[in-house]
């Protein structure tokens, strides 16, 4: 369950952080990257920056898992637990390497040590979800998804949250950090301290707060949104926590195009709206399911991409699951 957990996390914070209009950038036109997204616990936010991409990405590229098995005795799933247990340990350590392709409408996420991958086409409404180490694939209508239960495989569509219009009111307060190259890409860095009070329909309303370092492009983000979900109600102390950060960086990112989302800004404007090649958001307070947590996410070895390239098409050895 963490497992996935931390896996739903990392697609859903691309898809929040990906919601912005394509700009000018051409209909075929878009871009490829790869990331490490981390989960860290009691990390200082004044120590927060980024620090060596390709490291980074070949010590979560390399920390590979085995495919995890459902079904037997019990004391075999005691060993499946256990198991489980150490890979969400050793991601939390060095992170969930991923490989993001986004041009047109299409849409690809690789999940590395998983060795799965998800397709997501907008035009023609699918899903499909590779597994790279069986040479297998299925495909899923994009409108069916949200009744859908999670695959066994990692890189499996994931059901849509529902959306318990709630509406939330953000005050940031932000500081400009200055240029820095960061994976080889020139960027401009903020650092924000935010507060934000999310009131639900019944009038119950839930306040917290956060620090956020981002560095971010010039570059707006080449991104689609079809596949992806209000970030509403979840269960767990770990879903929360995750469906918290999900929330507030799609309030960012949605620059006043949803009314449910206020936000009010002290110093200069946070180009949310921009791809970033650092993110660090740190729960200071509110919530005392997330204080504490800090999700980091890397990206480096940004490349431009078109929509015909091989690496959104289905294999020729591929076999099709039913």
């Amino acid at each position: 369950m963490e497992r996935r957990l931390l896996q739903m996390f990392a697609l859903g914070a691309l898809g929040v952080l990906v919601a912005a209009p394509l700009g000018t950038t051409a209909a075929t036109s878009g871009f490829a990257w790869d990331s490490v997204t981390k989960l860290v616990r009691d990390a200082d936010p004044a120590s927060l920056q980024p620090g060596s991409f390709d490291a980074d990405y070949t010590a979560a590229a390399a920390a590979q898992t085995q495919p995890q098995q459902s079904g037997g005795s019990l004391a075999a799933k005691i060993k499946q637990a256990m198991a489980m247990g150490q890979n969400v340990r050793q991601m939390m350590e060095t992170g969930l390497a991923e490989r993001h392709y986004v041009a047109g409408s299409k849409e690809r996420t690789d999940q590395v040590a998983e060795q799965t991958a998800t397709i997501v086409d907008c035009s023609a409404r699918t899903i499909t979800s590779l597994d790279l180490r069986a040479k297998t694939y299925r495909v899923e209508s994009l409108d069916a998804a949200s009744s859908s239960s999670s695959g066994e495989s990692g890189g499996g569509p994931q059901p849509r949250a529902t959306d318990d219009n709630s509406r939330f009111a953000i005050t940031i307060t932000n500081a400009a950090l200055g240029a820095k190259q960061v994976a080889g890409q020139p960027t401009n860095g903020f650092r924000s301290d935010v507060t934000f009070t999310q009131t639900r329909a019944s009038g119950e309303s839930v306040s917290g707060s956060a620090n956020l370092i981002g560095y971010y492009t010039s570059r707006l983000n080449p991104a689609l949104d079809c596949a992806r979900g209000a970030g509403g109600g979840s269960h767990g102390p770990q879903r929360q926590m995750m469906a918290g950060y999900m929330r507030l960086m799609r309030a960012l990112s949605s620059n006043g195009s949803d009314p449910r989302f206020t936000v009010k800004y002290t110093g200069p404007i946070l180009p949310a709206g921009n791809l970033s090649m650092y993110d660090a958001v740190t729960f200071t307070g509110g919530n005392s399911r997330a204080a504490g947590a800090t999700f980091v996410t890397e990206r480096g070895n940004l490349r431009p991409i078109d929509d015909n390239d091989p690496v959104f098409s289905v294999p020729s050895d591929f076999t099709k699951q039913q």
